[in-house]
């Protein structure tokens, strides 16, 4: 006997139990992945719904995919195994398992119910029903009449599925045809050895027509072995708790019932009893936790809006979308939007809180054992109440410590929070070398940990993989890649990263923006060059990486590759300057190379005053320079708008150079005492922005040399006295007082001015 169902329907759930109680079948087969049958016995261990079971598959490409099958009280397949073994018969899955179709299929759950809800069929059906959409249509088809039989209910899903199927827009899916023809051996199988009057089976309502049509062909294929693609590097299956978060069809999930809190209700409700009472109820209670006004007179209007529009509708009692459309109505008195708190409140209230949870007894992955013994040892296993640790990491007990957890914050294991400490992504600050942790258990933390054994059996192993594929879904960002590159030196996984390594180079490669292999330098030249407690210095990878980076980017540099402002131009060649200077002997870069390089962009002149300054600065600090030719350069960028600059790039990467050429300032001097008033203003922003990279001290230096140095120049006799004002506020009167004399002219007012 066949059984037509929707998956999570609670119509459905309910004819599924009562039929095999009935009929006491042999043996139940129910639409699952037939890898688990093997472990079968586990669904049986005392679990609390919604669970699921989770296969994941990897693939010696690198690729890694993982499905569900989610099971909740109300699952028709749920009440399938419960009543087959409440009768004593029993159980077998009979779909195909995940990693059989893995490659065509990326969805991370196998349940969908993506071919009823589309057609022209479906359209016209709601129409017909006047009701907005499938849900809808789902609803009156089999849901809130609670007068309706169960065998009517199966007829009606049965001939819905039936008509849908014949009459949709598209032929059937070859991904859909292999399901039915593998179910249709399992079921072959199964009538060949308990016979056909002792066999039950429970399988989504659009497959069923499509296997009567090929039990009808007497075929005698019964054939169930599982031929495993021989690309496979590693499978697993699991149960994994559940959510009805995760379950709620408005959230994504394609095979969910909307509202699964509002259909738990319904499952639990006596028959006759009104559904949505508790509902309004738990509805009111939330608002005034969220500090919203709902009063005893709102909730009155609710339901006496929504009890009339159930009666409007024809419906025997209220019904989820009445109760949607009431609160709305009544509670939301200006515009309607997804943010508004009623509405959230209403969302929230109408998905429920059930979370799953597994019997203590389940067989783990080993990948969960791996963890929960590492947290033992670690003293760090969660609990509800958090627990915070400080890690030394110069001592070797807390790095392995703090590597353990940046694994866990690779696999996004929720519950493991890292609250502050040192930031070697930044490099902000480097002087205390410790980290402070949260680590708490928090409700999906099993779950993700069940989950990500698809990456594998070990912890270090398993964030390696999640790093690598991180890494594939970036698209030329060496700044990003090299960012999961430091990642796995703090999670000390570095080593088992090859795979990684390889890809970041890809990247490197791939980057045309001179700015992100910039950044992408600043990382591995962290790693090359300054990391001693990590333990990635002067490692041969880091440092393959680091020459790939460079090269790459002085290529980028003389192809002309812009930079977004003025700064990142000035900051990729002080990378590339500071690498060069790291890794010339290590890496046996060529010197003349990058000199010639640096030259010829300084030379360019569609190149950006800033860049021309800081490839001059470059050439200057390496010794591959004249001062001389740079102060002859200076006066190509002698107009207000490039001065400012040019000196800008020279400075950030010839700072030292400069303190000791006084001639230099005398040339900048000789340039903007040309000037006149509205030049200088025009050049200040600019020319401040150069001199900063200069200490309070080594200005006052530079402008003693200026004086000594200047005949016409009067030196005073002490320090300059800081202005009362700042620099941004002198520039401003500066310009009032300019403005204010030109204006006086125009009127034929002489001002005297201080001598």
């Amino acid at each position: 006997m066949l059984l037509p169902v929707r998956h999570h329907s609670p119509a459905c759930a309910r004819f599924v139990r009562d039929t095999i109680l009935r009929l006491r079948p042999a043996v139940v087969l129910i639409e699952g992945p037939a890898d688990f049958n093997e472990r079968i016995d586990e669904l049986f261990l005392g679990h609390r719904p919604p669970i699921s079971i989770y296969s994941y598959v990897a693939w010696q490409d690198g690729l890694r995919q993982g499905a569900y099958y989610p099971m909740c009280d109300y699952s028709p397949e749920w009440q399938a195994l419960q009543a087959a073994r409440q009768c004593g018969a029993a159980v077998r899955f009979i779909d195909l398992p995940f990693a059989l179709l893995a490659r065509e299929d990326r969805r991370m759950h196998r349940y969908a119910d993506d071919r009823l809800r589309g057609s022209h069929y479906l359209k016209a059906l709601c129409e017909a029903l006047e009701v907005e959409n499938f849900d809808d249509a789902w609803d009156v088809i089999a849901e809130h009449d609670p007068a309706q039989d169960g065998q009517e209910t199966i007829s009606r899903v049965a001939s819905y599925c039936r008509c849908l199927r014949e009459m949709d827009d598209e032929a059937v899916r070859d991904y859909d045809l292999r399901r039915e023809t593998f179910m249709a051996r399992h079921i072959r199988a199964a009538w060949a050895e308990f016979g056909k009057d002792k066999v039950v089976i429970v399988t989504g309502g659009y497959h069923t027509s499509g296997l009567e049509a090929l039990l009808a062909q007497n075929e005698r294929d019964t054939d169930t072995h599982i031929d495993w693609p021989e690309d496979i590097a590693e499978r697993g299956i699991a149960l994994t708790p559940y959510s009805y978060e995760r379950l709620d069809s408005l959230t994504g999930y394609d095979a969910g019932m909307p509202s699964p809190g509002f259909y738990h209700q319904v499952w639990h409700a006596k028959k006759d009893a009104e559904v949505h009472t508790p509902l309004l109820m738990a509805m009111a209670t939330r608002l005034r936790e969220l500090k919203q006004a709902a009063s005893t007179a709102d909730l009155i209007a609710v339901e006496s809006c929504a009890r009339a529009l159930a009666a409007l509708r024809g419906h025997a009692r209220v019904w989820r979308r009445d109760l949607m459309d009431a609160i709305t109505a009544a509670l939301v008195k200006d515009d309607l939007h997804a943010a508004h708190p009623f509405v959230l409140a209403m969302q929230s209230v109408l998905r429920g809180g059930e979370r799953g949870k597994l019997a203590a007894c389940s067989p783990q992955p080993p990948l969960v054992i791996d963890i929960q013994t590492k947290l033992d040892i670690a003293n760090l296993l969660p609990d509800k109440s958090p627990k915070e640790t400080t890690l030394s990491l110069p001592k070797v007990a807390d790095l392995e410590k703090s590597r353990m957890l940046h694994q866990l914050r690779v696999l996004t294991i929720p519950g493991i929070e890292r609250v502050s400490g040192v930031d070697f992504a930044h490099r902000a600050d480097l002087t205390s070398l410790t980290e402070s942790w949260r680590v708490r258990w928090m409700p999906e933390q099993d779950a993700q940990m069940i989950e990500s054994s698809r990456y594998g059996s070990a912890l270090d192993e398993a964030a390696a993989a999640r790093l690598r594929e991180q890494a594939d879904k970036l698209e030329r960002s060496a700044a990003e890649a090299a960012g999961l590159l430091l990642e796995s030196v703090l999670a000390g996984v570095m080593p088992l990263a090859e795979a990684l390594r390889t890809r970041v180079a890809e990247i490197i490669h791939q980057d045309g923006d001179l700015a992100s292999v910039a950044r992408a330098i600043d990382h591995l030249l962290f790693l090359f060059s300054w990391d001693d407690t990590l333990g990635a210095r002067g490692t041969a990878e880091t440092g393959v990486l680091l020459k790939e980076a460079f090269e790459r980017a002085v290529w980028l540099l003389e192809s002309g590759s812009p930079g977004a402002t003025a700064q990142q131009e000035v900051d990729a060649v002080k990378l590339m300057r500071d690498a060069f200077e790291r890794a010339e002997q290590p890496m046996a870069l060529d010197r003349s190379v990058f000199a010639e390089t640096l030259a010829r962009v300084q030379a360019d002149a569609q190149r950006s005053p800033a860049q021309r300054g800081a490839c001059a600065g470059a050439l200057w600090s390496l010794n591959q320079a004249d001062p001389e030719h740079i102060r002859r350069d200076l006066r190509l960028f002698a107009t207000p708008e490039h001065l400012g600059d040019f000196l800008t790039g020279l400075f950030a990467l010839a700072r030292e150079e400069a303190q000791r050429d006084p001639a230099l300032l005398r040339a900048v001097h000789d340039v903007v005492i040309t000037w006149n008033d509205d030049s200088f203003l025009t050049a200040l922003p600019s020319l401040r922005l150069a001199f900063m990279y200069f200490t309070a001290r080594e200005k006052v230096y530079l402008a003693k040399g200026l004086f000594e140095a200047s005949a016409d120049i009067s030196q005073p006799e002490s320090e300059p006295v800081p202005l009362a004002v700042s620099t941004a506020e002198a520039a401003q009167a500066m310009a009032f007082e300019q403005s204010l004399l030109v204006l006086a002219k125009q009127y034929g007012i002489q001002l005297e001015t201080a001598s």
